[in-house]
């Protein structure tokens, strides 16, 4: 791992755990003083529906301009989300107040995955990219784990207005860091955009690229199974008579796989195609979301949890690869703000769908149907292959660095 990598993931981190932490606090806020499950629902919602309305237009400036005014604008809105929080606590002015801070949330997670991943496209190789995506996805996965752990010790025994303090101090630190000459290297002050036809550009067009077309509908699959499994998997484990501390550790499972074989695919990397990867995830997936309704036991579903994961956790820095790999010159941000924008536009509506889906079938056959939905992903990944590669192909050829 290089040393601009390195400055990239410092920066993913801060802002990844600020955004974690006031999630996670905000909804102990706001519950604590007597909000609604319902309204705890619409501010979190809140943070999912910014990056899917404005993905695109960021990933647009992004290319335009450069990460440094993106960037500036992360740390103002994490800091300005901490500041809100701390300076008019819950409890004096109620949580009206965490509804106006959870937007400028998602605005910050929007804009720190359009950087952070652009960035570690930049200043990896070809032949480093899925490597230096999969630490990436590992930074996330350490944020993920260690953040909700600390930040509940801290509002346990300090309380909320701590943790906001923290949060708005945070990203002021963060920015001080990155104007210093050795982070300041890694932040180019122009974009890669060129101006020539910049005016004609359309979403639209990256759906004509069949490679492109593609991987961005492997991202909304990988999407569905997640997000939609993290929803079914507990409600399963619960109707068969699993105690709470039981499916924390089916979840657990799963995020122990992920994490574990994110760590071993630099080594996967040099033996598999990213494609031959990605549609593995799929098939995996399928078998596991098979498999669950079959059994009933917290170790069994342990096991369940541990194959989706290893199946799942290889994906993103895969997909990530790609989409960096196939992207027109001058317009990767505007292709991972589309497919920011698809991911998150999913999380708003295949949950719910298969939520209620669950509630008519029950959720054990609600899982066969996720199964089925997933393998069908795979087998349309299969037939996309050849046109994968070959995409992979031609810029190999028009472009050999």
């Amino acid at each position: 791992m290089n040393a601009s990598l390195l400055k990239v993931f410092v920066i993913l981190f801060v802002i990844a755990s600020h955004t974690t932490g006031m999630r996670f606090t905000v909804t102990i806020d706001a519950l604590t003083h007597g909000a609604s499950s319902l309204e705890v629902g619409l501010m979190l919602s809140s943070i999912s529906l910014v990056p899917a309305c404005f993905a695109i237009a960021a990933g647009r400036w992004l290319d335009r301009s450069g990460p440094r005014g993106p960037l500036a604008l992360t740390l103002a809105c994490s800091a300005v989300s901490g500041a809100a929080a701390f300076l008019f606590p819950t409890a004096e002015v109620g949580y009206i107040v965490l509804f106006a801070a959870c937007p400028m949330v998602g605005m910050a997670l929007l804009l720190v995955n359009a950087i952070v991943q652009r960035l570690t496209g930049d200043v990896s190789t070809p032949e480093t990219r899925a490597t230096a995506f999969t630490f990436l996805a590992l930074v996330n996965a350490t944020s993920s784990l260690v953040t909700p752990i600390a930040t509940g010790y801290v509002v346990e025994h300090v309380g909320c207005g701590a943790y906001y303090a923290f949060a708005a101090a945070s990203p002021v630190v963060l920015g001080l860091i990155c104007l210093t000459p050795a982070f300041r290297a890694i932040l180019p002050t122009q974009g890669r955009a060129n101006a020539k036809g910049a005016g004609k550009r359309r979403a639209s067009d990256f759906f004509r690229m069949p490679g492109m077309r593609a991987v961005l509908f492997v991202s909304v699959m990988v999407s569905v199974a997640w997000e939609v499994g993290e929803l079914l998997i507990p409600v399963y484990c619960n109707a068969v008579g699993l105690s709470p501390a039981d499916i924390g550790w089916v979840l657990g499972s799963f995020s122990a796989a992920s994490f574990t074989v994110r760590a071993f695919m630099p080594f996967l990397a040099r033996h598999m195609r990213e494609w031959t990867m990605i549609s593995g995830t799929l098939l995996i997936a399928s078998i596991a979301f098979t498999i669950y309704p079959l059994f009933e036991t917290k170790y069994a579903l342990m096991a369940s949890s541990f194959l989706l994961g290893s199946g799942l956790g290889a994906s993103y820095p895969n997909i990530m690869s790609l989409v960096y790999r196939l992207a027109p010159r001058g317009r990767v941000g505007e292709a991972i703000g589309l497919r920011l924008m698809m991911l998150n536009a999913s999380k708003t509506t295949f949950p719910a769908a298969m939520g209620a889906v669950g509630a008519a079938i029950g959720p054990g056959a609600a899982l066969w149907a996720l199964a089925a939905f997933v393998f069908g992903g795979f087998v349309q990944a299969r037939r996309n292959a050849p046109a994968v590669f070959a995409a992979i192909e031609d810029l190999h050829e028009a472009h050999p660095d």
